[in-house]
């Protein structure tokens, strides 16, 4: 740290700012660190490298005012985070990773994203219900901006294009698939057999179960959104925000789901 750190002062103190160079310089790198800070601020890990900058921070200034030891140590818990993200977050790296090598700046959009969105939540819609007509109980977690890389972990990666078959056959019952919550985001299965959190202060009602508690107590910690077919009675009912809706009909729930996820 300490000779990167020198290396840093060595080179930006023979920067000439009167050189259109040096300028151009600084623009473009000013320019590449605001533009990661204001991509990563829509997922959950911008939180944790705030985090450990501010560690850093910290770090620097007990190191500055002598506190070697405490400057140390928090310099190594800095590290032990920076080492532990690409685990911590690894589905979604990957899948950001994979999106990023499709080169989509090279690609002019056929379709609006509201339309993408309009025909995702068609077909998801239509998948649903017909998994209600058959009384299968089923989970399924819409994410939003918020990372559900725990979550994610819990299961089993599948990281294929949303279909309708294919989510029929993840929770046909003698699917080994079938216990737990499917994580959708972006059109796309990241995993199923995943499991939610239970919290305890989350209470309902009978004929409400475990299903419908786990997915309401998912939306009080995260931004997804959570839809829950009850396998007794076949009614499909949406979570979010920590509030919950019950027995909507199909017409209701393509509204409600355009608006949340548009």
């Amino acid at each position: 740290m300490t000779s990167l750190y020198n290396l840093l002062v060595d080179r930006l103190s023979h920067l000439d700012f009167t050189n259109p160079l040096s300028l151009l310089d600084l623009i473009i790198a000013i320019s590449l660190i605001v533009g990661t800070l204001v991509y990563l601020s829509r997922f959950s890990v911008f939180r944790v490298v705030l985090g450990t900058l501010f560690l850093f921070g910290c770090a620097i200034l007990f190191l500055l005012g002598g506190f070697l030891l405490t400057g140390l140590l928090f310099v190594l818990v800095a590290n032990l985070i920076l080492i532990s993200l690409p685990l911590i977050f690894a589905p979604e790296v990957r899948h950001y990773l994979e999106k990023l090598g499709r080169f989509p700046f090279l690609h002019l959009p056929s379709v609006t994203t509201t339309q993408k969105t309009q025909y995702f939540v068609r077909n998801l819609v239509g998948a649903v219900y017909e998994l209600a007509e058959r009384k299968t109980g089923a989970l399924i977690v819409l994410a939003r901006k918020a990372g559900l890389g725990e979550t994610i972990e819990t299961g089993v990666i599948i990281d294929a294009k949303f279909g309708s078959k294919l989510l029929s056959t993840i929770f046909f019952n003698k699917s080994p698939l079938h216990d737990g919550a499917v994580v959708i985001k972006n059109s796309r299965i990241l995993a199923a057999s995943c499991l939610l959190p239970l919290r305890g202060e989350v209470k309902l009602d009978p004929p409400f179960g475990t299903r419908h508690k786990s997915g309401l107590s998912l939306t009080q910690d995260t931004d997804a959104v959570v839809i829950i077919i009850s396998e007794q009675r076949g009614e499909v009912s949406l979570a979010e925000n920590g509030k919950l809706e019950i027995n909507l009909d199909r017409g209701t729930l393509i509204q409600k789901l355009n608006k949340l996820l548009g």
